[in-house]
């Protein structure tokens, strides 16, 4: 286990009632890896095949199937107990932590080829511990090794979006979206006041939990230039249907933004 002792700020103690919850790995059963995801390791498997890599908020082990077998070395971390119990079930023999992402300090400097964040990891903390997290993976991450993390999209287009009830002919599957629709309208109501939109980002709460917790948004330049600040340089955007994104692309009808980046040899 990973110790920490990083003071907890609001996003952090809304977060950790949700992603430390009875039954939350629930919400991670899927086995499949997103389109994003998909082309991403595809084009850059070089990268992490035969390599040591590191995979941060590995949850109930989705990405573990797809790239544990092609590294040299594999280790993954979750903050959630819950995620290591069920990523300890399912791969028993894989290396799995459970820990803190802005503390990573059980890990020697350059001891990994390849970091892995998906599941907007990063956006689950506020921007001064996002910036710590950069920091932390740059320091464990070789010179030229890749650091390949999502992250929500500022520019889409319902980011600010509140609840909406989803409808359906089917009558159970119309049950199962209006109690979803009454349960995130209770978590809002409850955490809506938390929300910030600052000049470069912005804290909201959004479908992802019901509401209940609260994410990092950032648009696709702003990522680059805090990329390029603390040492990395970006070498592909992804949207979520997997479409590499130019520097002039829209991107508003994707709700995050899948980004590889390099860690450069000096600040």
């Amino acid at each position: 286990m990973l110790t920490v002792s990083i003071p907890a700020s609001d996003q952090d103690r809304v977060n950790r009632r949700v992603y430390h919850a009875r039954g939350v790995a629930r919400y991670y059963r899927s086995h499949a890896l997103d389109e994003a995801e998909t082309m991403a390791l595809l084009a850059y498997q070089p990268a992490f095949a035969g390599r040591r890599v590191l995979d941060l908020g590995v949850g109930t082990g989705r990405t573990t199937a797809f790239v544990a077998p092609l590294a040299s070395r594999y280790t993954c971390v979750d903050f959630s107990p819950r995620m290591v119990d069920a990523v300890r079930a399912r791969f028993p023999g894989i290396p799995s932590l459970i820990g803190d992402m802005r503390d990573l300090s059980v890990f020697d400097d350059s001891a990994f080829d390849f970091v892995l964040a998906s599941c907007n990891l990063v956006d689950a903390v506020d921007h001064a511990d996002r910036l710590k997290v950069f920091g932390e993976v740059r320091r464990v991450l070789r010179p030229g090794g890749l650091f390949v993390f999502s992250s929500h999209n500022r520019r889409f287009r319902d980011a600010l979006a509140g609840p909406r009830l989803r409808w359906s002919r089917n009558p159970g599957t119309q049950a199962v979206h209006l109690w979803r629709w009454v349960r995130s309208l209770v978590n809002h109501a409850r955490v809506r006041h938390l929300r910030r939109v600052e000049r470069d980002y912005a804290i909201l709460n959004d479908p992802g939990h019901d509401y209940a917790a609260l994410h990092y948004y950032v648009d696709r330049a702003t990522a680059r230039r805090q990329m390029a600040a603390v040492g990395f340089r970006v070498l592909s955007e992804f949207d979520l249907s997997g479409r590499a994104l130019g520097p002039g692309d829209e991107d508003r009808d994707s709700s995050s933004v899948l980004y590889v980046t390099e860690r450069a040899a000096t600040a």
